[in-house]
């Protein structure tokens, strides 16, 4: 019972264990895939929150006063005039470096960089460059230097304006060197009314906020949370450079699918369970615009016009210890319970077979002819009911038993007797008076008939004759055999 009790847990377990594990990585493929939209609807928040702050930045009276004089002035030439106005203060602002210069200086002292840098102050570790440019592009007020004045053929400038519709834009920088930082240009468009006035763009450092996204996912969950772009360049993987690793080219298809999504790899024969989900504002709107250009002056691994992904990694193996740990619990459980109930079917068994054994060993008796057995009638179950069947069974055979011997006993008298009488009757036959020939020797029996002596004895009784000559009767008969040689015996 422990042996076959002992194959059913096994290949029991063994079933659970294939099903268990089976449900554990269907589930844990869930779990990462909403933690993977947990985190990327995390991230999304954060980048609204900061194309909201610039928005209100651009609210502020002293822009919109020191954009409409900006383009006021522009606007009062003509095309071809205003591009060489602009082309002119862009080609003395790159050949200026001096930052003290008063041309460059009235660029970043006038109120409107005053503003934006006061932004600066308020939030310092998270601006980097703030600067404001006119509809035409040209530069009204700076933080800091920029590289040129003149902005209204970039591409973020242009995406900006949205051929005077506006949307936000947001500038997948790369690495700027200007922080020292992942930088991610916030571009908004400032209005009056309907009308666009000007462009602002915000350099936010927003390394930490990555860091942070990824770092509270891997505190909490299993496997490594990365944010990637549709390409597979890492942006922000923990303990990691940004924009120094890819992910598995495996998943690419998968990326550029744009969608949530699971699927199971396997790199360099190690497997993973993934899970990845798009940064919806990432991917480009209407509303809101967003890419970037590979290589800028000042930023590196600038972005292609990729879409921003979270992509979270499990070990198979992390997936399944729970599962594992339940399987163990439950082969225990049903060792522990196989093991009880061996005991208990062992002392069952012998209190229950302990009547049955008894009344074999009565039968055993029975069989040797004790017929005085009994058996002792301890319960009302059916044990003690076939008990007490097998008490009246021996009786009964007893009985019979008796009565079958009596019964030989007499077949035994009665024949006795009767072999008695007829020797009795035959004895009688050979007493009193026998008729005999005095010749012949004949005997005349009762019917008058004359036997020869030995065949009435025998008749009569229960005598066998065996012939032979005496030695008288054969000289008499035999003289020639007798006379010769008087040692001859017949």
């Amino acid at each position: 019972m422990a042996l076959f009790g002992s194959l059913i847990v096994f290949f029991l377990s063994y079933g659970f264990d294939i099903q268990n594990h089976s449900i554990a990585i269907n589930n844990e493929l869930k779990n990462i895939k909403n933690l993977s939209e947990e985190a990327s609807l995390y991230l999304q928040s954060h980048l609204h929150e900061k194309a909201s702050i610039a928005l209100t930045i651009t609210t502020a009276p002293c822009l919109k006063e020191a954009l409409r004089q900006s383009n006021q002035n522009f606007s009062s030439l003509d095309d071809e005039q205003r591009d060489f106005q602009i082309n002119s203060l862009n080609q003395r602002w790159r050949e200026t470096n001096n930052i003290r210069d008063p041309f460059i200086n009235s660029y970043m002292t006038n109120p409107v960089a005053k503003y934006l840098k006061a932004q600066q102050v308020i939030m310092p570790e998270m601006y980097g460059e703030i600067f404001i440019t006119n509809r035409y592009g040209a530069l009204v007020g700076t933080t800091g230097k920029l590289t040129t004045l003149a902005h209204s053929h970039k591409y973020w400038w242009v995406a900006s304006y949205n051929d005077g519709k506006g949307r936000i834009f947001l500038d997948d920088r790369g690495f700027d060197e200007s922080v020292d930082g992942y930088v991610l240009g916030v571009v908004v468009p400032v209005k009056d009314e309907e009308d666009i006035i000007g462009i602002l763009k915000c350099n936010i450092n927003i390394a930490s906020p990555l860091t942070h996204i990824v770092e509270e996912y891997n505190h909490r969950n299993f496997g490594n949370l990365k944010i990637a772009r549709t390409g597979g360049l890492v942006i922000r993987e923990a303990g990691v450079t940004p924009l120094s690793t890819k992910i598995p080219d495996s998943i690419l298809g998968a990326l550029r699918e744009k969608r949530i999504n699971t699927t199971i790899i396997s790199e360099k024969g190690v497997k993973q369970l993934v899970a990845m989900a798009p940064v919806e504002i990432t991917m480009g709107s209407s509303e809101i615009g967003f890419g970037g250009s590979k290589e800028s002056i000042d930023h590196i691994k600038g972005n292609t016009g990729e879409g921003w992904h979270t992509i979270i990694f499990v070990p198979p193996k992390k997936a399944v210890e729970v599962a594992n740990q339940t399987t163990r619990l439950i082969i225990f459980a049903d060792l522990l319970f196989l093991f009880l109930v061996v005991v208990i079917a062992l002392f069952l068994g012998r209190f229950l077979a302990k009547p049955i054994v008894n009344l074999a060993k009565n039968a055993g008796q029975i069989g040797r002819g004790n017929f005085q057995t009994r058996v002792k009638i301890l319960s009302n179950d059916e044990i003690g009911y076939l008990a007490k069947s097998f008490n009246r069974m021996v009786v009964n055979l007893d009985k019979t038993m008796t009565s079958r011997d009596n019964l030989q006993a007499e077949v035994e008298k009665e024949k006795a007797i009767t072999e008695l009488s007829e020797a009795l009757s035959k004895v009688k036959l050979l007493s009193g008076f026998l008729p005999i020939c005095a010749s012949c020797k004949k005997i005349r029996d009762d019917n008058g008939y004359w036997n020869r002596i030995e065949s009435y004895i025998k008749a009569h009784s229960m005598v066998e004759f065996s012939h032979s000559i005496c030695p008288e009767c054969a000289k008499r008969l035999y003289p020639e055999i007798y006379d010769n040689d008087d040692t001859a015996e017949p």
